[in-house]
């Protein structure tokens, strides 16, 4: 049980308020959701910043309280951005939470200043991957993001870092102390992905003749993902395979670059968009072959479902990734941007069935041993306990 009647827990994430409905935290959202349901198991009260519809209807399903606001967004605008960071200090001043934990390049910058100058007295920060560490990050932006974050890291008590990585990288380019710095891998409800059979209605539709290869992969349609690449390496893919097919899970602001990019190729009848989706753990199950070509990641929760699925994995050899895939044992990392990399990983796992079979087993042991959810969870949790004497979670 907890120490105080009902602590109050505040979790900020910044991002769009705009767009379709798989716009918002990505894949943080499933990390915060279990920590929120956590803490609210054990009596605390928790607040969540929400900026979908979608996010909102999950978190007050679990009985959290919803922050809604029209100022937040992924870009920055400094209007905006003033009002969202006047908003968010008239809360915490207001609510008196015990706890603020911040999430998001934005919602860490804005959220743990304003935090800490509204008095709250543990404010925490998980680094879903630093900016200036991302492949289209140039010297000039990498000097002033490693500053904005070196200088947002003196208003809070902690940062969880997804993966292992980033956080090296924050203590030796001097971002933070290394003892306020500490990795929570992220972590997925495996059970979620065992033993699911997709109904044959979906089967039908993602492949009408039963007799095609199906290469999946799920996440926005966004630069960060790398599709461009994955597109561009369908006509090798097809030359050996003509059954191949490459299905997108996701929307975002690229779809009509995308199929446009399919069309100039010549291969717009084997990609096949989907757009947002909620029965996921069904079409992993329908899927040959996952890819991840993403060119930067903190640590990809579509990776870590696809591993507790069981599939075979092609992934870019990138920070994130490497903490997931060990090459040639639960998957094959090739290089980001590369098309021919992924295209021959690929054929790869098509021709050796045995081989693809084989390290789809081992990933799913791999996920069940190194990224479960409650692992993710217990040690968040710890790390609070350890920052407050207030805040005696049972």
């Amino acid at each position: 049980m907890v120490a105080n009647p009902r602590p109050k827990v505040y979790q900020v994430i910044g991002g769009t308020s705009a767009g379709g409905p798989g716009v918002g935290w990505g894949g943080g959202l499933w990390v915060v959701l279990p920590t929120t349901r956590k803490l609210i198991e054990l009596g605390c009260e928790v607040w969540v910043l929400c900026v979908t519809e979608f996010t909102e209807q999950l978190f007050k399903q679990i009985g959290a309280n919803i922050v809604t606001s029209p100022f937040w967004r992924r870009a920055i605008c400094p209007r905006m951005d003033l009002l969202a960071f006047w908003e968010l200090f008239r809360l915490c001043r207001r609510e008196r939470f015990d706890v603020v934990h911040t999430h998001t390049s934005k919602g860490g910058f804005l959220g743990r200043i304003g935090a800490r100058l509204a008095g709250v007295p543990l404010v925490i920060h998980t680094a879903h991957g630093f900016y200036f560490n991302q492949i289209n990050c140039g010297p000039k932006e990498a000097r002033f993001y490693r500053a904005l974050e070196k200088f947002a890291a003196c208003f809070c008590d902690l940062i969880i870092s997804v993966n292992e990585e980033d956080r090296l990288s924050a203590i030796q380019k001097g971002v933070v102390h290394p003892s306020k710095i500490h990795t929570v891998i992220n972590g997925i409800n495996t059970r979620r992905f065992e033993n699911v059979v997709p109904p044959d209605s979906l089967g039908a539709d993602l492949d009408p003749s039963g007799q095609g290869i199906l290469i999946g992969t799920t996440g926005r349609l966004m630069q960060q993902k790398g599709y461009h690449y994955l597109i561009q390496a369908m006509p090798s893919v097809l030359r050996e395979f003509p059954g191949a097919r490459v299905i997108f899970v996701g929307d975002g602001p690229l779809e009509a670059e995308l199929k446009g990019l399919a069309d100039q190729l010549g291969v717009s009848d084997q990609c096949r968009f989907l757009s947002f989706r909620k029965d996921i753990p069904e079409l992993l199950a329908s899927f040959d072959i996952f890819v991840l070509p993403s060119l930067w990641e903190g640590l990809s929760i579509s990776l870590l479902e696809a591993l507790a699925a069981g599939k075979p994995i092609v992934a870019t050899n990138i920070k994130g990734n490497r903490e997931v895939i060990d090459h040639g044992v639960n998957g094959l990392l090739v290089n980001p941007e590369d098309p021919a990399g992924l295209a021959e990983g690929i054929i790869r796992l098509i021709r050796d069935k045995e081989l693809a079979r084989g390290m789809g087993e081992r990933a799913r042991e791999k996920a069940k041993a190194s990224f479960s959810e409650e692992a993710m969870v217990r040690r968040t949790l710890d790390l609070y306990r350890s920052r407050t004497p207030f805040l005696a979670l049972g």
